[in-house]
């Protein structure tokens, strides 16, 4: 396993999560160094984390379907499990999130973001799912993260029509509240991080719980139960065309 699939650093209070895989394509060791680095934070007292990545263009584009396009469905099915518990383990964090989306996000790479209490994204970066157009679905855990986030008509808007979004459209649906300049991002975040840990710690997770837990619960039911309507797309064979074609793309 790559260990610098996701840096952390303690900084100030709080703990920094950067992701430090190039263009950040999503594959089972980041996943799995993002889940370890959460948890250790969770055993920790849950200080507020800040999320980021060392692409300045790239956040996260979503997973690596050049290794997974050939995968078998257990392979597959695996990696499903292991991307929303990455996810909804971040969701589910008692401490305060902060996302700096300095770059496009697209697809898991959306997600994840979604999957913080505050997104701030930088003018220029483009987020959206495009899941629908490669022919499979959004995950049914993180479909019940994005109604417990979102506005009803900003999630069918996410999920059904596979654009990106501007991060003034992002603004108005919703998906982040601030954008700033390339420049201004990491002051920014810093300073909304801050904010957030000056409250207690104690309210602040209690409210998150409050606010989210049911959604948190059936989220990881929803996960498992969804799995093999996604298998069934991702195999399907018009979604494997799709997803082929996507890959010779990628390789030119």
């Amino acid at each position: 396993m790559n260990e610098d699939a996701v840096r952390v650093t303690e900084e100030e209070g709080f703990v920094h999560l950067v992701l430090d895989r190039g263009a950040n394509v999503m594959d089972e060791e980041m996943l799995l160094s993002f889940r370890r680095a959460v948890a250790v934070a969770r055993e920790a007292g849950a200080p507020p984390l800040l999320l980021s990545s060392a692409n300045p263009r790239i956040f996260c584009p979503g997973w690596d379907l050049k290794r997974l396009s050939g995968a078998v469905r257990d392979d597959v099915a695996r990696f499903l499990r292991l991307f929303e518990s990455a996810v909804l383990d971040f969701f589910s964090y008692p401490g305060p999130t902060v996302v700096a989306i300095g770059g496009h996000a697209i697809a898991g790479g959306c997600l994840l973001a979604l999957a913080g209490d505050r997104r701030v994204v930088s003018r220029g970066a483009r987020m959206g799912l495009s899941e629908i157009n490669l022919g499979v679905p959004v995950p049914a855990g993180c479909v019940r993260m994005l109604t417990s986030r979102l506005a009803p008509h900003a999630a069918e808007e996410l999920v059904l029509q596979g654009d990106g979004c501007t991060p003034q459209r992002a603004l108005e649906l919703g998906i982040v509240q601030r954008i700033v300049e390339a420049g201004e991002l990491a002051g920014v975040v810093r300073r909304d991080l801050a904010t957030l840990h000056s409250k207690s710690a104690c309210a602040y997770a209690e409210a998150k719980r409050l606010l989210h837990g049911q959604a948190w619960e059936a989220a990881r039911r929803q996960a498992e139960a969804g799995a093999d309507a996604f298998l069934r797309c991702w195999f399907d064979p018009d979604t494997q065309d799709r997803i082929g074609r996507l890959v010779q793309r990628l390789r030119r």
